[in-house]
């Protein structure tokens, strides 16, 4: 079974291939094309001289993250995995995409950082051949045929880190379990995000026995505080020292207006009431500004010098600049989460000390919303009342405020954790 998986992806491979580059190509992305030709022979398992000069006489960990969100959540697992070593391996990390080999590079642990090669059997054993690796450590969901039976055949020890599978991947996945199957038995463990992911991976083919519910790695990543001063200096300056406040991050378009209704409602109640809005996309804060024009809400923008008084709105148009906001709210509003997207870091708030406020939307967080509304720091809304509404009793009743912010940090401190547990079940491999 396993070489006929093998076969057939290394014979439609090309044609796949080909059908990626056709569609950027006649698409508007087709800039990201522009940088194929250099990628190219990292992508076909070539490792630059600067890269192997750096592992040479030094066993190697191979670490595969596929984007810059999974070498953000694996990143403090990787340093400590250094730390704690009396004979610090080197790390390779793999990439699929460029923007994560970015990230990956930026990480001090990191002793290379490349393009991952392409999944099939030329370059992956090209790679393997150059970088020699003692242990494969792939994030998530990133399990490639030729990457693990490749490494399997070289008695590459195999381990899945921060393991999740969605619930829609895991639907469209379970019908062909007898594929993923003889793959799952080369991995020797998987250390899953939660309970409900170690199901799936049983179901799809992991034997149980190493299979481990272990947490999940990102919660333990410290979030960067923001600009606390320059946060400070801007309440100072707008003259909102001791007005609650509160702070809408990582909204959507139709978030924001959302967003607006229930301030607008709420400021009706509570009078001082002051909103720090900040959109996904830096780049859409010229519509969330206009949004506010329309409105006739007094607005003044981070990247302004002039702050004026009589401000209620403050838009944050630059990034690194949110953080710095929750510590100081009544409530925040995490976006992702009342549009189909399954919701952006609810965990970033609630460690800064924050009562959490998201709607149904939470896929992508599911655990952290869950632990936040048992323990009281978290609150599912369905809409601008239901916001607005959480609002006014948040500010009406500061002692319930307080209540909600403490129970917050307390249960997503609660989930920290998943970097020393993983570290400790693959103790006996490092």
């Amino acid at each position: 079974m396993i070489f006929l998986v093998l076969a057939a992806e290394n014979l439609f491979f090309p044609l796949v291939g080909l059908a990626v580059v056709l569609k950027f190509a006649l698409s508007r992305r087709r800039a990201l094309l522009r940088g194929l030709s250099a990628e190219l022979p990292e992508r076909l398992g070539f490792v630059p001289m600067p890269a192997l000069a750096a592992l040479k006489g030094r066993e190697v960990v191979w670490v595969h993250a596929a984007s810059a969100g999974e070498v953000s959540a694996v990143s403090e697992f990787v340093r400590r995995l250094k730390s704690r070593a009396k004979n610090p391996p080197a790390v390779v990390m793999t990439c699929s995409t460029a923007a994560g080999r970015e990230r990956a590079r930026s990480l001090s642990a990191v002793d290379a950082a490349l393009l991952a090669p392409l999944d099939i059997y030329s370059a992956v054993s090209r790679f393997l051949l150059q970088i020699k690796p003692k242990i494969l450590l792939v994030a998530e969901t990133e399990l490639w045929p030729h990457m693990i039976a490749l490494c399997s055949r070289r008695g590459v020890k195999i381990a899945v880190v921060n393991g999740r599978i969605s619930k829609r991947s895991f639907a469209r996945t379970k019908p062909f379990a007898f594929l993923t199957r003889p793959f799952l038995a080369r991995v020797g463990r998987v250390a899953a995000q939660s309970e409900e992911h170690a199901a799936r991976f049983e179901a799809l083919g992991a034997p149980a026995e190493r299979v481990r519910a272990l947490g999940n790695l990102k919660y333990d990543v410290t979030p960067a505080a923001g600009p606390v001063e320059a946060a400070a200096k801007a309440v100072a300056d707008l003259g909102w020292e001791g007005a609650p406040l509160f702070v809408a991050g990582s909204t959507h378009p139709a978030e924001e207006d959302v967003v607006l209704n229930a301030y607008a409602a709420a400021q009706e109640r509570v009078p001082a009431l002051k909103l720090v809005l900040a959109p996904r996309h830096v780049e859409r804060a010229h519509e969330a500004a206009r949004n506010l024009e329309r409105r006739r809400l007094a607005y003044c923008a981070w990247s302004k010098p002039e702050r004026p008084a009589n401000s209620s709105v403050l838009l944050l148009d630059a990034m690194g600049i949110l953080p710095a906001f929750y510590g100081r709210a009544l409530l925040s509003f995490v976006g992702g989460t009342l549009v189909p997207i399954g919701g952006h870091n609810i965990l970033e708030p609630a460690l800064a000390g924050s009562p959490v406020a998201f709607g149904p939307y939470t896929a992508h967080v599911e655990d952290v919303a869950r632990a936040l509304e048992e323990a009281g720091g978290g609150f599912k809304v369905q809409d601008a009342g239901e916001l607005a509404m959480k609002l006014q009793s948040l500010a009406a009743l500061p002692e319930k405020a307080r209540a909600a912010a403490k129970a917050a940090k307390g249960a997503a401190t609660s989930l920290q954790g998943a970097v020393e547990r993983t570290l400790d079940d693959l103790k006996d491999w490092l």
